[in-house]
């Protein structure tokens, strides 16, 4: 009986709940250990995303806000494995790329991709609570719960939503 017991308190044990700040904070200063460590130099939003602007992008024209339309190439690796390659639309051809609404990105290219303008390039290293979070994402490679990514990303178009009168 005491067996059955244990055995039934046992299956009913869950995993706490997923708290994003305190994850935020061990994955932050995990980064800041690795950057230092390989002695690159990224900057810190107060949000915990690490950004590195390799170009700035064309001086007369403007940043995306999250109302709009980008088109962009990308590559996504992951922080502590950059050789794995998950995901890209990185080529030299404009029309092969990615479009979306800013706002329906992941939290961490809503806070980086309008840290350039059109041209611009930006390395961007999200944590997982502006990322995907504690959720696996399934694709050509499996992103696991609280990965850190990597991206590289270059800023081909900027649209502005179509407004109606």
């Amino acid at each position: 009986m005491f067996i059955l017991g244990a055995c039934f308190f046992a299956a009913c044990k869950s995993d706490p709940p997923y708290d994003s700040n305190t994850q935020l904070q061990i994955e932050v200063d995990s980064i800041q250990k690795k950057l230092t460590a390989d002695e690159l130099v990224f900057t810190k939003t107060s949000e915990g995303l690490f950004y590195q602007i390799i170009d700035p992008g064309e001086a007369d024209s403007i940043a995306p806000i999250l109302t709009d339309s980008v088109t962009i190439h990308f590559a996504g690796r992951f922080f502590f494995k950059p050789t794995v390659l998950y995901d890209s639309t990185r080529t030299n051809v404009d029309t092969l790329s990615t479009k979306f609404v800013l706002a329906n990105a992941i939290r961490g290219w809503q806070l980086g991709i309008p840290l350039i303008k059109h041209g611009g390039r930006i390395r961007l290293i999200v944590p997982s609570p502006l990322a995907y979070q504690n959720r696996v994402v399934s694709g050509a490679v499996v992103v696991p719960a609280n990965s850190i990514l990597d991206f590289e990303i270059r800023l081909i178009k900027v649209k502005k939503p179509v407004t109606t009168k």
